[in-house]
């Protein structure tokens, strides 16, 4: 069962914003930092092969310094879900719905057959909520950047068609 109320304030936020409720912190507390990051080589055998250019993304344009050695299977199952939300956007764009099928139907006209909603638009939307919740832990949205403090911006690179909206 999950704890109630908001998720506690790491340390190391504590430390950096000079511990605003004057509270003793633990001074054994801090046993995730670690100095190394994550690199390109990094990537673990789960993450699927079509998942790859997600990671390669990911590391290229993540703020450096956010992700550690210990976030890399939170990165790849974000990797594996964006790649399996595209595949099935891909294949729920081509109708949202979809006649239904069966013996029970087949003496119908087919315009006349009842429709139902696509199921790759299902799997899709499923998709999406595992990457908004991965992102949001991983600290790829906007809200979870300030919440973190990482204000450092990615290299930009001239292939990137957001750099000059997104900064």
């Amino acid at each position: 069962m999950a704890t109630r109320g908001r998720k506690p304030t790491p340390i190391e936020l504590k430390l950096l914003r000079g511990n605003p409720g004057k509270r003793p912190l633990k001074a054994n507390a801090r046993v995730l930092q670690q100095e190394e990051a994550v690199l390109a080589i990094d990537v673990p055998a789960m993450l699927l092969e079509e998942a790859r250019p997600y990671w390669d993304h990911a590391i290229l344009h993540t703020p450096r310094g956010l992700l550690r050695k210990l976030d890399v299977y939170l990165l790849a199952a974000w990797c594996n879900a964006a790649a399996r939300y595209e595949h099935n956007m891909r294949l729920a764009a081509k109708s949202d719905v979809i006649p239904v099928r069966g013996t029970k139907f087949s003496g119908l006209d087919p315009k006349d057959r009842p429709v139902m909603h696509n199921p790759f638009s299902t799997a899709a939307r499923a998709y999406l909520k595992d990457m908004a919740m991965l992102a949001a832990e991983l600290g790829f949205t906007p809200s979870a950047r300030a919440r973190l403090g990482a204000f450092e911006t990615a290299v930009a690179h001239a292939d990137d068609p957001w750099a000059d909206i997104a900064g």
